[in-house]
């Protein structure tokens, strides 16, 4: 499958959107008081450990191998925080332009995890899933880290963009339509739907908790 003009949009919101997953480990490394170290690392495994599963998991490690960009750009995001003092910025998440990156890395990563599945020729679930490791396996990682449970288990309705994103492009390859236009689509699809659901606050439906 050769879809020259969406895998070049893809690799610059994939760019894009690991800068912001860095920033994010960056300041989950701040408040939890780690040193430079323990930051960087948290903010590499942050922007690129979804790859680096999914590559593990498919017996290419491309992101350890043969690209540079994932050090280059942990470690300018890591310098440039510091510089301008991001941490100390109230509610930097929750700011626009940090919200629509994340949401360009989320629907980037989790497009390109797809890709990599159907390229293995995994069957549906195999597609899901990592398309699911992609976008959001960083941020697993990094929540590990520091000891908190995973914000994908409780935080909202962002793991299941990249589920539905993998089960669209799932269905497009069976029906034999994944052409240019249409990775282009699933990938505006995602994006506005991440956005539309924070902007929403969508969450999945929750079980009671027992009483005590």
């Amino acid at each position: 499958m050769q879809f020259d003009l969406p895998l070049q949009t893809l690799y610059a919101a994939s760019l894009l959107g690991g800068a912001a997953f860095a920033l994010s480990g960056f300041l989950t490394g701040v408040r939890k008081g780690l040193d430079l170290m323990g930051i960087f690392i948290l903010s590499f495994l942050t922007a690129n450990g979804g790859g680096v599963i999914r590559d593990i998991l498919v017996g290419r490690p491309v992101a350890l191998v043969h690209e540079a960009e994932p050090f280059l750009i942990t470690s300018g995001v890591v310098l440039l925080a510091l510089t301008l003092k991001l941490h100390k910025l109230p509610q930097l998440e929750q700011r626009l332009g940090f919200v629509v990156s994340d949401a360009v890395g989320l629907a980037a990563f989790g497009l390109s995890g797809a890709l990599v599945g159907l390229e293995v020729q995994a069957q549906f679930f195999g597609v899901l899933a990592l398309s699911l490791l992609t976008a959001a396996g960083g941020g697993i990682l990094r929540d590990l880290l520091v000891n908190e449970v995973p914000e994908l288990l409780h935080g909202g309705f962002y793991g299941s963009v990249a589920l539905l994103q993998g089960a669209a492009i799932f269905g497009l390859h069976a029906a034999q339509s994944l052409n240019t236009a249409t990775l282009l689509a699933a990938f505006c699809a995602a994006l506005a739907l991440r956005l539309i659901a924070y902007r929403g606050k969508w969450r999945l439906p929750k079980p009671a908790k027992p009483a005590e």
